[in-house]
């Protein structure tokens, strides 16, 4: 089985890794084609191939692709989020491709489907949450996987209440935004950053917390009065259940509209 899985953060491993679980595969079987710089953080056992972004974009792609798929007689293809490819690489191949076509789908901007509108037909989509394309894209059959697993303990983190929470992998200045966010509403709490990327010690004030490459315990979560967040998928959805106390804060993204997940969360409230 042969994964795709575009995307420089954690929202796209963790998706499939998720899928992978839910849907009984063995990961151990599975190649996972990625860019990012994390592909191990989920622990999931996949074998994995790393390639930097413009790899993805390049005429060495598709003949790379194609070989892989050839010696390891790969017969299943996932495709998480972008079912032409970020960059359309994936049209023609998967249009060719002879074995079982899933993709993983979610929110995408229309500028995606603009950009991209050679899309290969699937032999299953998962639609992941409200909102994603279905107008676009063609299947034989159509699953729901809205219900997202629920967190797991973990390794509990022992910190004094009361704290603020901020769960944000990267880029920096978008750690950093919501770090000034959570300053403006605290008045005696600590703040704890969960992310992955390195943070100047300079723009942390003192007593402040981060803790790198932790995954979310639940008793992180609970005992937070307030937790700071985008509106990637992953963290969004995990977060719904604490709507309540929780600062969801959208960024641009090329493709991923994180303002229409938000906006489609509160119509229901």
């Amino acid at each position: 089985m042969l994964i795709y899985a575009y995307g420089s953060g954690l929202g796209h491993l963790k998706r499939v890794a998720s899928f992978l679980k839910r849907q009984n595969y063995a990961s151990e079987r599975c190649i996972l084609l990625t860019n990012s710089e994390f592909p191990e953080f989920w622990e999931s056992g996949w074998t994995i191939i790393q390639k930097e972004s413009l790899f993805f974009s390049s005429a060495q792609f598709l003949p790379f692709v194609r070989n892989l798929i050839s010696e390891n007689n790969v017969r299943t293809f996932i495709v998480d989020a972008f079912p032409a490819g970020f960059y359309g690489e994936l049209s023609s191949l998967l249009s060719h491709f002879q074995g079982k076509k899933i993709l993983l789908s979610r929110i995408l901007s229309n500028s995606y489907f603009d950009k991209n509108p050679d899309i290969p037909d699937f032999d299953e989509i998962f639609i992941m949450e409200k909102g994603a394309g279905l107008p676009q894209l063609q299947s034989r059959k159509i699953l729901y996987l809205e219900d997202q697993e629920k967190v797991s303990e973990g390794i509990d983190i022992p910190v004094e209440t009361p704290y603020y929470l901020i769960i944000h992998s990267q880029p920096l200045a978008e750690v950093l935004h919501l770090y000034k966010l959570a300053k403006m509403y605290r008045t005696r709490q600590k703040i704890i950053i969960l992310t992955v990327t390195a943070i100047p010690l300079e723009t942390i004030s003192s007593g402040d917390l981060v803790l790198y490459h932790q995954k979310p315990s639940q008793s992180l979560l609970d005992h937070a009065e307030k937790i700071f967040s985008g509106a990637g998928f992953n963290t969004f959805h995990m977060l719904v259940r604490y709507h309540k106390k929780w600062i969801c804060n959208p960024f641009p993204r090329t493709f991923d509209d994180q303002f229409l997940r938000k906006a489609i969360h509160h119509q229901k409230d």
